[in-house]
């Protein structure tokens, strides 16, 4: 059995990235079918990547490797793991995920349960949304995972995580796929385009690879969610084929040396119980 042993730290950060990008290469090409990350020196793994670790142990299957979870005695990240619900996903259990998670889950095409799980996060969202911002968030969340369902081509689907933290008054929740990546996509219309311009190109208004689709305007998602991200000062992070784009941080837009099957989509919402969050349009 190959074992990778997971850093003592991975924060938002780029060197987290890189690890993370590195860490998928390594399983992809590993000689050893059986592979155990151990988590037992790690005293910090940032929430926003749990749908990650959870959609590599889904799609090393594909690459005909095990991949699995060990946290030794790290009691705290193995408490961590289990709240989350990606114990209760492989181990087929229930009864362990608490109530700040949102929980681990795949989706390939069940509406329902899809727009339920967006209830769940905007239920744990920190802040005071009228009617009409909230309609709008759940649509750019929903377009979020659709795109990822329609357009990555991911044989897995796409996978979703996230926590409410008490302790950070933070609520942060991934969407995950093992597709083809934004960049490549776009590329497919824009061939002279590179991977940083490619996402940048993403997060414009209305731009999408699709862009009328059954008479639904698309590419309203990325552009929406990065505004109020900014307006409520958290994040709208993209890890995608070989780049880390955090829209919160100007230097952070960094192409990697290792590429990853699909698309990272992240986001930080900062508690805030003093204002309520509208649309322009209500406020005159």
């Amino acid at each position: 059995m190959e074992k990778i042993l997971i850093p003592d730290k991975l924060n938002i950060d780029a060197n987290s990235y890189r690890f993370l990008a590195k860490l998928q290469y390594d399983i992809y090409s590993c000689t050893d079918t059986d592979i155990e990350l151990d988590f037992s020196k790690c005293g910090f793994t940032h929430s926003a990547f749990t749908a990650y670790f959870g959609t590599l142990l889904s799609i090393s299957k594909l690459w005909n490797k095990n991949v699995s979870i060990s946290t030794g005695n790290n009691i705290s990240i193995y408490n961590y793991f289990r709240c989350s619900g990606i114990y209760d996903y492989y181990q087929k259990t229930t009864g362990n995920i608490n109530n700040n998670a949102i929980p681990f889950t795949n989706f390939t095409d069940d509406d329902d349960k899809l727009m339920q799980y967006i209830d769940n996060i905007l239920h744990h969202a920190p802040i005071f949304l009228s009617d009409d911002c909230r309609k709008m968030l759940f649509k750019n969340i929903y377009e979020i995972f659709v795109n990822a369902l329609e357009h990555s081509h991911s044989s897995s689907g796409v996978f979703s995580c996230g926590h409410w933290m008490p302790n950070k008054q933070q609520l942060i929740f991934s969407v995950c796929d093992a597709g083809v990546g934004i960049p490549q996509l776009v590329k497919q219309k824009f061939p002279d385009i590179d991977s940083v311009g490619a996402i940048e190109w993403a997060l414009q208004r209305g731009n999408s690879t699709q862009q009328l689709t059954a008479g639904v305007p698309r590419g309203l998602g990325l552009a929406d969610l990065k505004d109020f991200t900014e307006l409520n000062t958290g994040s709208l992070i993209i890890f995608s084929n070989n780049v880390y784009y955090n829209c919160s941080e100007k230097t952070a837009k960094i192409p990697m040396r290792y590429a990853i099957a699909g698309t990272l989509i992240t986001i930080i919402i900062i508690a805030d119980y003093e204002h309520v969050y509208m649309l322009k349009e209500e406020k005159t």
